[in-house]
């Protein structure tokens, strides 16, 4: 109940929760969120897909996203291939987290530390416990004319960042950027 409060507060006064933002507000936002998208047994598949698509976009910084996993392809492409790259990882994103909405199962999440370097780049650490387990996942930030958005996420060891880089390794190597954004639209339009 107080959950629902909270997402309800969020709702009527987004620029106020957003304000005044440390790391750790960022990420506790963009969790309530999501908890409050996979617990909303209302939404329909398409509308849960879209109301992650618009978290994604509040939360995320997708630029630095897509800097991070494109890394020295990032800057031989132009600006059509970088908009287009971002709006598909976008995709990617959605696709990724609309299997572990569909998993989810009032699992918890603690808040253990924020480390904050140079200003601009942030760490919050968190446990997520199940039933079974305590998975670690910290989550990386970059601050953005003064605002902390995630750019990645390390979950049990594994950055995303880094695992989208090496899946698309091969594809950057042999077509480029053009290439890669083909591939990926392709695989979207299937699902």
């Amino acid at each position: 109940m107080k959950s629902i409060i909270f997402l309800i507060m969020l709702s009527v006064m987004p620029s106020l929760a957003l304000a005044a933002q440390e790391p750790t507000d960022r990420v506790k936002l963009g969790v309530a969120d999501i908890i409050g998208i996979a617990s909303d047994s209302a939404l329909s598949a398409e509308q849960k897909k879209q109301s992650l698509s618009n978290v994604i976009e509040k939360h995320v910084d997708l630029q630095a996203s897509a800097q991070r996993v494109l890394g020295k392809y990032w800057r031989q492409a132009n600006d059509i291939e970088k908009r287009q790259f971002m709006l598909l990882l976008k995709g990617v994103l959605v696709d990724t987290y609309i299997i572990l909405l569909e998993e989810y199962d009032n699992q918890t999440v603690d808040y253990t530390s924020e480390t904050i370097k140079k200003k601009v780049y942030a760490t919050v650490d968190t446990e997520i416990h199940t039933k079974e387990n305590i998975i670690p996942v910290s989550y990386r930030l970059y601050q953005r004319n003064n605002e902390w958005k995630i750019y990645d996420f390390v979950a049990e060891g594994l950055s995303m960042i880094r695992t989208f880089s090496n899946d698309y390794r091969r594809t950057l190597k042999q077509s480029g950027v053009s290439g890669l954004n083909e591939a990926l639209a392709a695989k979207l339009a299937q699902k």
